[in-house]
Parts: structure tokens; sequence; C-alpha cells
């Protein structure tokens, strides 16, 4: 039970956002107390043994979450700003966050190359493949969006977004009349315009409807690199099997941490309705303890869910937003466990991922990660004919109009805010742990 006396916050969501939401809330004095209605933190990202091979003393865990990460910052200082750094906390298990190899991009013509993350080395990649015509275009737009990235930091990355923030001199930066697919279409050469193209069927929407500032995921990639979680060979101990890209170790690692800052966690808690009285948050209705008192509520779900929870002003108020919008579109990702494989990551070394891209730039992602001591080939293929709709992965809108109408995490509900993947800042895993953080602050009244 939490053992701190300041103001009690309930946080609907056990999710990425709920999570980091929750471990700065109780390391700034705050009582917290996290309601997750499944029987598991994590969400999309909690770890899960592989059907069929989920029994004796050793299962094979799998997870959806992706296995190679770009921007480590914010989990570094989520990490940080609740306790021990994130390196220390992942070597108490034997992990540690390690670059990731570059991607092996497949194209439909058969060609394939190895393209890296780092400036420098991209330019001779692309140079040796393309020539210097389409090399220099790739690098101006990567380039170019250093701008974009500057313009969107005020927006809902780094500070709680406000639509009035946003003028005509800020919508410019951030190319408010173009798409992701006016950007590919720029780049001339069919290879990259298919691998910008791809940037908006990964999040779950196409490059028509998808905003420009949708491409800085590419310049987020070349600016802070790829990351991976991995083994520490030094720490292995006989007969422990090695984890190689199973990113749902953050997951656990932020799950000891609640458990360190006294988080009082209630699974298979679900919560009904938020309470508020003169316009003002009282608490929270939920499924196996009725009405609880809370000084503050941070709504960690998706929109709709959200908008069904909330006290009318912010209910109105999130209906509006979502009036255009749709859930993101993705497909389920597949597990199957294999005996051998070309280009296979062997015990300790990097997970393997490849990028298969038909002439639209829809993507077949398929990576190969030594889990359990197994090898686990894990595709998304976004060509596949069923995609779900997956309203906690983001939302769809129409272009950069869309975009600006998203959530943000301040209410019209004094002691609510929200968190997840529909803020502005985007459906990112850094992007989703950043919302939480300003959630927090926003509660909270101030910065850690």
């Amino acid at each position: 039970m939490p053992t701190s006396t300041g103001p009690l916050v309930a946080v609907v969501g056990g999710g990425l956002a709920g999570m980091a939401a929750a471990a700065r809330l109780a390391k700034m004095g705050h009582r917290v107390r996290l309601h997750e209605a499944t029987d598991r933190l994590g969400g999309a990202w909690a770890p899960y043994a592989l059907p069929g091979h989920d029994t004796g003393p050793e299962p094979v865990l799998v997870d959806d979450a992706p296995a190679v990460l770009a921007f480590p910052a914010p989990w570094r200082d989520l990490f940080r700003k609740s306790g021990r750094p994130l390196e220390a906390e992942l070597a108490r298990s034997g992990y540690a966050l390690a670059p990731a190899p570059p991607t092996v991009v497949h194209h439909a013509d058969g060609s394939s190359l190895a393209l890296p993350s780092d400036r420098g080395e991209q330019q001779e990649v692309l140079l040796r493949a393309y020539g210097p015509g389409p090399a220099a275009r790739w690098q101006h737009l990567l380039d170019s969006l250093d701008d974009v990235w500057q313009a969107l930091r005020p927006l809902g990355l780094e500070e709680p977004w406000e639509r009035g923030s946003l003028d005509r001199g800020l919508a410019r930066r951030l190319w408010s009349r173009r798409s992701l697919a006016d950007l590919a279409d720029d780049l001339g050469e069919p290879h990259l315009r298919a691998l910008v193209r791809a940037t908006a069927y990964r999040l779950g929407t196409t490059p028509e409807q998808a905003p420009a500032l949708a491409a800085v995921g590419l310049l987020a990639e070349r600016t802070f690199g790829r990351w991976q979680v991995v083994a520490e060979p030094r720490s292995t101990e006989p007969g422990r099997p090695l984890d190689t890209g199973r990113t749902s170790v953050l997951v656990e690692t932020l799950a000891a941490r609640l458990g360190l800052r006294r988080v009082e966690v209630r699974l298979g808690s679900a919560v009904e309705g938020v309470g508020a009285a003169s316009g003002v948050v009282t608490g929270v209705r939920t499924s196996d303890a009725g009405t609880e008192p809370a000084d503050a509520v941070v709504l960690a779900v998706d929109p709709w869910a959200a908008a069904s929870l909330a006290p009318a002003p912010t209910a109105r108020s999130l209906r509006r937003s979502l009036r255009r919008a749709t859930p993101a579109r993705l497909p389920r990702p597949e597990h199957v466990l294999l005996d051998a494989a070309e280009d296979a990551p062997m015990p300790g070394q990097p997970v393997a991922e490849h990028l298969h891209l038909d002439a639209d730039g829809r993507p077949r992602v398929v990576t190969l990660r030594r889990l359990g001591g197994q090898l686990v080939r894990t595709t998304v293929d976004h060509r596949a004919d069923h995609l779900e709709d997956r309203p906690g992965a983001g939302l769809v809108t129409d272009g950069f109009r869309g975009w600006r109408q998203r959530p943000g995490t301040a209410t019209p509900t004094p002691g609510l805010a929200l968190a997840g993947a529909a803020s502005p800042s985007g459906p990112s895993p850094w992007a989703v742990v950043q919302s939480g953080a300003l959630a927090a602050y926003a509660v909270a009244g101030r910065r850690d």
C-alpha cells in the first residue's frame, strides 16, 4: 500500500502511458493508484508465452512491441526522474539497451540494401545505390525535417498541447499544406518513395491521410539511432535463456519501478466513470470497489474510452476532437518458432530486422530474435487483407487539419489529464512515454 501522505491520483490504464505517469507522480510524493482492467501491465507491450510453447519450466516469452526503438531519451528521463537510471535498472536483471544494426530493406524489384541510421553512412549507402541526385534529395528531406522537429517540441512533445499556440508561422514550419505522400513523390526515386510511404502504414494510416510532419520519425531514427534490449553476456548464468530484442523487458523493469515507488496497482479493476463536482474531479467509479475518492485522475486509455469515462465538459470536447477520426488500422503480429534461419541472431547478438516493401510502400516487417534460447520470427504484415482497428494505437485523421484537432494533455476539467498514443506527439513508443510525463506534470501542477 502507498505510504505517501500527498494527494491521491488515480491513473486509469496500465499501458506505457499510464505506467509512465504513475511512476513520475509517485516520485513527486503523490499517492498513486493504478487501475488496469486486464490481468497484466503493459497493454499491447505486455509479454506473453508463445502459444504451444507456454509449458515447462522456461516458456518462450514473446511480445507485440517493436523489437527496435528510436529516441531512447524519454525512457532514460522517465527512469532517472522516478529513481535509478534505466541502465542501472536493466543491469540488475542482466539486460542493457544497446545500438541495433541497420534494417535490411527489400524492394519489390528484388533489390535490397542495409540502411544505416548514421547520416554519413546513409549518404554513402544511398550514393552507391542510387547516385548523387536521389541521395542528395533524401538528405535534404531529412535535414529540412529538423525544423519541423523543433516546431513540434512545444506542441505536445515537451510541453502540453494548446491549440491556441499553433499560429500560422508554426503551421508553415510544420508543412501544413502537404501530406506524407507529397514528400514521398518529391524524392522521385521509387525505392526512396516507398520507404517514406511505409512510415504512414506503420503508424496505422495511409500516406495520403498522414500529414507531412509524420516523417519526423525518419529524422528521429537518424538523429538518435536505433536501439534494442539485449542480455549482457557477462551477467548470464549457466542455463539461463537469453532474450534479444524483447522490448517488453522495459515493461517488466517499469513495473518493478512502480513497486519500488509504492504505487498501488489494481489489476482487473475496470474504471466505469470519473466523478466530478462543481466541475472539479472528485474520484473514480470502479467495477471492483465502487466509488473511490481521488484528488486528480489521469486517463491513459484510448480517446474513445476516455470520452465515455470523462465528466461532461471533457467528454464533449473529446467527442468534437474525434468527430472525423478513426482508430489506427494495424495487422496482428505473428510469432513462429524456427529451427534455423539465414542471418539469424545468435545468443547475445543483435536482432535482425528486415523491411519488405511493395511498390506502393506497404511494408512487411520481419524480425528474428533469440527468445528463451529459441529463434523466433515475428512478422507484421501491413499488406494483409485484414487490418484491425486498434483504438489504443493512435488516431487516423485527415491530414494536418485533422492532426491539429487531436486531444491534448490538459482537459476542461480541473484535475483531469489525458495520455496515450492519440496525443499530438503521436503513437511512437517514446512519444507515448512522453505523454505520460506531460499528464503527470499537468495534474501535479509542476515539473519534477
